[in-house]
């Protein structure tokens, strides 16, 4: 009988214990921004501390919701690394067709002996077979962005422009989002003289 009431007495502590770790996670999960969020605003230990809290907190809660915690879903996409899954055909004949394709296909931009719409998309496919961190990291630049930039510059510099004007100008392509007008680019130069 004593047996069984260290049982009992054991699997209510560890309830206990469960319940604990749970109202402690959502108190830190609501607590910690807000404390991080409140003056002075520093980067300091206290801040680590209570960033790691909240990471802490949040992983907790996953887990016990869903069986499987933040972590859990970190190693298990880094072990499975979708970069490379994603790039795996299923056999080596899939791969050596993919690379006539590719091949097929670069051959016919080199040789232009396609035109207009299919030359566009035949670009565009092209441009879609780079690594993803790569189309994001260089945006819409294409190969020899370097020396086209270096032309522009060198140009411009003859024209007796300065570099304010080449950053302006690239503000303002960044602005627009490329667009030209003819208008304002006018009365901009107006201005400055």
């Amino acid at each position: 009988m004593s047996n069984n009431n260290n049982n009992d007495l054991q699997s209510r502590r560890e309830a206990d214990y469960e319940r604990f770790k749970t109202a402690a996670a959502y108190t830190f999960l609501v607590a910690s921004p807000i404390l991080i969020a409140l003056p002075p605003r520093k980067l300091d230990n206290l801040t680590v501390l209570l960033t790691g809290a909240f990471c802490i907190s949040a992983n907790h809660l996953t887990h016990e919701r869903t069986g499987r915690s933040i972590m859990d879903r970190i190693e298990a996409r880094i072990a499975k690394n979708p970069i490379s899954a994603m790039n795996e055909l299923p056999s080596e004949r899939a791969r050596e067709i993919q690379a006539q394709l590719k091949a097929a296909r670069d051959a016919q931009i080199r040789d232009r002996t396609v035109v207009g719409e299919e030359l566009d998309k035949l670009k565009a496919r092209q441009e879609s077979e780079k690594p993803a961190l790569e189309r994001i990291w260089m945006g819409g630049e294409s190969e020899g962005w370097k020396e086209r930039r270096m032309r522009e510059e060198q140009k411009a510099l003859e024209e007796g422009r300065g570099y304010g004007d080449l950053i302006k100008e690239h503000i303002w392509d960044v602005w627009t989002w490329g667009k030209k007008e003819d208008g304002e680019e006018g009365t901009e130069e107006g201005k400055s003289d």
